[in-house]
């Protein structure tokens, strides 16, 4: 699966991004079927980190989830226990 993991206004390092793929791995292969990408985006909301997940699967249908706590590795924790929203639109018809 291809990764794409940036920070918006907030430095992530390497052991956050290895942390991150990790978790993605795990919920990807518990929930997902062939997920060919992914996109996680690391912010700050006031005294929050926010986790933003979008993951594609090879159906075509984009799978999303976000979280947010006072620590920056918990979101990603939160996103274990949080539904994937399935966004329809990004259904391709064949």
């Amino acid at each position: 699966m291809l990764y794409q993991i940036t920070g918006k206004q907030i430095d992530i390092g390497e052991a956050l991004q290895t942390h991150a793929k990790s978790v993605v791995d795990a919920i990807a292969a518990k929930y997902a079927e062939r997920p060919t990408d992914a996109t996680i985006i690391f912010s700050r909301s006031a005294n929050e980190f926010v986790c933003e997940v979008s993951v594609h699967l090879s159906t075509g249908i984009t799978a999303q989830a976000n979280a947010h706590d006072s620590m920056k590795y918990i979101p990603l924790l939160t996103l274990h226990r949080k539904k994937w929203r399935s966004n329809c639109a990004d259904i391709s018809a064949d």
